[in-house]
């Protein structure tokens, strides 16, 4: 009888212990659709092409999607390691700015805080030497934003000194006073190719009710 309860009080324990990493993460995937109910936002994503990690709920950083097969550089065939896997990074922070006026900022050399310094360290496109060759409005689905795209160079030796760039894409959207970040990096030269799987992914986001800016 004593042993028996103990197993109880064991599968307990470990049942109590899954419920509350559950209740941790930050969304959770029901169909195929990631669904984040503290944001109020969900997203389909294909579990064919995208390595899925949710992050805890506390975190800005909602969840981080991995490209699951993606081209290598003939430079790095013999260390296809040191190739940059194609990554979106979803971010929610809180700003009473437009996404407008929020990217002005992030791009404004001479404008500093610690929530941009956060957020520059998560868009890694942005961290450093960033070429930008887009700018403007755009709407995924029903959601407006902005969203702006460029280059960033980097060299690596291995042995030899490789200088090449990444390219990468941000799509910035607000809905009251959440601000929603969505960040693609990739080798450069496959850019075009990652980026049609970005569009595919974002066309399929959904805001719960609550308002959503125009830019």
């Amino acid at each position: 009888m004593k042993r028996l309860v103990i197993a109880l009080l064991a599968v307990g324990l470990v049942f109590n212990i899954a419920l509350a990493k559950k209740k941790d993460k930050a969304g959770r995937l029901e169909n195929g659709v990631y669904i984040d109910d503290s944001y109020n936002f969900s997203l389909p994503i294909s579990e064919d092409v995208w390595n899925i990690s949710i992050k805890k709920d506390k975190s800005p950083i909602r969840l981080i999607l991995t490209k699951k097969v993606f081209d290598v550089p003939i430079v790095y065939t013999q260390d296809p390691g040191y190739t940059k896997t194609p990554k979106v990074t979803v971010y929610v922070d809180t700003t009473s700015w437009s996404a407008q006026l929020f990217v002005d900022s992030l791009l404004n050399d001479q404008f500093k805080s610690k929530q941009k310094k956060e957020i520059l360290q998560n868009c890694e496109i942005l961290y450093g030497d960033y070429k930008p060759k887009r700018k403007s409005k755009y709407q995924f689905g029903d959601v407006p934003g902005v969203l702006i795209s460029g280059e960033l160079q980097y060299t690596k030796q291995i042995p030899d000194v490789i200088t090449d760039y990444y390219g990468g894409a941000i799509f910035f959207a607000k809905q009251d006073n959440n601000l929603y970040i969505f960040h693609l990096i990739s080798e450069n030269k496959y850019f075009s190719t990652e980026y049609e799987d970005f569009v595919t992914l974002l066309n399929g986001l959904k805001f719960g009710d609550g308002k959503v800016e125009k830019e």
